[in-house]
This record gives structure tokens, C-alpha cells and sequence, in this order.
């Protein structure tokens, strides 16, 4: 009786592992349409991960992180621009 449990148990925790692993990874271009890239620009992305020992998705988290910053920064020299124009005038 336990040898007949036993053979059910591994035939069923076989079957429930075989179907786990039935999920193919995705190509270059369904990972480029999952971060609505073109698959040119995903590549360049990946790339660029790759040399700094990164994965993709904490490569752009800290390239839109750097975007931010840079808008921050254009908006501070914007008004840093115009505190000089004013001076300017001022003579």
C-alpha cells in the first residue's frame, strides 16, 4: 500500500513540475514591446546594462532617475539665466 502512495505521489509531483517549466522566455522583441522600446533601442538598453553590471530594468530605473534630475537642473538654470538677463539690464 505505501509503495502504491508513494509511486502516486512522485507521478503527480512530476506532472506539477513538468507544467511549471512549459513557459518559454520571452525574445528580445517581446521584452522591447514590454518597455515600449523598438527592439534596436532595448538592445542599446541592454547593452548598456550589461557594462555596468546591471539588469535592464535597474539600468532604467536610474536613467529615469538621471532624466528627472536633468529636468530639475534645466529648470534651475532657466531661472538662473533670466536672474542674469535682468542684471544686465539693470546696468
Amino acid at each position: 500500500m505505501k509503495k502504491i502512495i508513494l509511486i502516486a505521489l512522485l507521478a503527480t509531483s512530476t506532472l506539477l513540475l513538468a507544467s511549471c517549466g512549459s513557459e518559454a522566455p520571452l525574445t528580445e522583441a517581446q521584452q522591447a514591446e514590454k518597455y515600449n522600446m523598438t527592439t534596436t533601442e532595448y538592445k542599446e538598453m541592454k547593452d548598456a546594462a550589461a557594462r555596468m553590471n546591471m539588469t535592464i530594468e535597474e539600468h532604467m530605473k536610474h536613467s529615469s532617475m538621471d532624466d528627472s534630475e536633468m529636468d530639475m537642473d534645466m529648470s534651475d538654470d532657466s531661472h538662473m539665466i533670466e536672474d542674469d538677463m535682468e542684471m544686465d539690464m539693470n546696468k
